[in-house]
């Protein structure tokens, strides 16, 4: 694995960190500021903007609403200052596959997009790429 795949994987962390701590401040942070972004809740609409976008994950996190879950089988690629990770979002015996593209603002990797739909994968279990558990949108 390279080091900016590494650094790529780490961002996603602290994205799910944010979710499962409902850390709005963390939420907000971990969203590019110079770039214009866009995000797709299972089901939802596409959402387009760094205010409706953290409209909506203020929403989601302060709801008392959420499903424990669990990332796993997360996948880093960079192509210079744009990455992308696939990974499952699994709830009990189902999951979402997920998809979070960062870009490099100011030698951080910031998220400018993030999708989650149903699927009918399951996760790989080597152990190596689950992040804790958190909760699900």
């Amino acid at each position: 694995m390279s080091a900016a795949q590494a650094e790529v994987l780490f961002a996603n962390d602290v994205y799910y960190t944010a979710f499962a701590d409902g850390d709005v401040e963390a939420m907000n942070d971990i969203w590019a500021h110079a770039t214009p972004v866009t995000c797709l809740h299972p089901g939802g609409p596409v959402i387009e903007g760094r205010d409706a976008i953290l409209d909506s994950w203020r929403e989601i996190l302060t709801s008392g609403q959420t499903l424990d879950f669990v990332c796993h089988d997360a996948k880093a690629h960079v192509v210079g200052d744009l990455a992308w990770v696939t990974c499952l979002e699994v709830i009990g015996d189902g999951a979402l596959a997920a998809t979070n593209i960062f870009t490099r603002e100011n030698d951080s990797w910031k998220i400018v997009h993030h999708q989650a739909g149903p699927t009918r994968a399951q996760p790989q279990r080597n152990g190596d790429t689950d992040t804790p558990t958190g909760r699900m949108h």
